[in-house]
């Protein structure tokens, strides 16, 4: 499957959070909002690297992202790591899954996804079947160029300076 859009969107989004630091002057909210951001996102490439696999290999494929949502698995991470730590985590669980997609067929963007998401709540807010290369469409347009967004103007104090 081609990459390149999803490269370039978590390249933006590392060059974002690799601009701040653990002593980057950031109010309260920002940090946290930002360190919940890197969580998640290396929690959500580890589902979505398993629903890959599946698809690479034919099986039923399915996408949960409860643990990339859950607040006991979003605080383990952020207790065990600094900031560049998460950025390091974010960059290798993509890396990960961008070389998953690279081996995979262009046909399997059409294999069956069952995609459960839910808020940050645990509330199920999606239950549906989508297409594979959908659901990396908008991780590539959507999801990981909104989260770069917010990593921009979260830290956007420090950036620059």
């Amino acid at each position: 499957m081609e990459t390149d859009e999803l490269l370039t969107a978590y390249r933006h989004l590392l060059e974002a959070a690799e601009r701040i630091t653990d002593t980057s002057p950031l109010a309260e909210s920002d940090r946290a909002q930002i360190d919940w951001i890197l969580a998640h996102i290396a929690l959500s490439d580890r589902a979505l690297a398993g629903a890959g696999r599946d698809v690479l290999a034919g099986r039923a494929a399915r996408l949960d992202n409860a643990q990339a949502m859950s607040k006991s698995e979003i605080g383990r991470i952020l207790g065990s790591t600094t900031h560049a730590e998460r950025a390091e985590l974010v960059r290798r669980n993509a890396m990960e899954l961008i070389d998953l997609l690279a081996r995979t067929p262009e046909e399997a963007a059409e294999a069956t996804v069952r995609a459960r998401l839910v808020d940050r709540e645990g509330s199920v807010v999606f239950d549906q079947d989508l297409k594979w290369g959908d659901l990396v469409r908008v991780r590539a347009r959507e999801h990981i160029p909104g989260h770069a967004a917010t990593l921009r103007a979260r830290g956007g104090a420090h950036i620059g300076s």
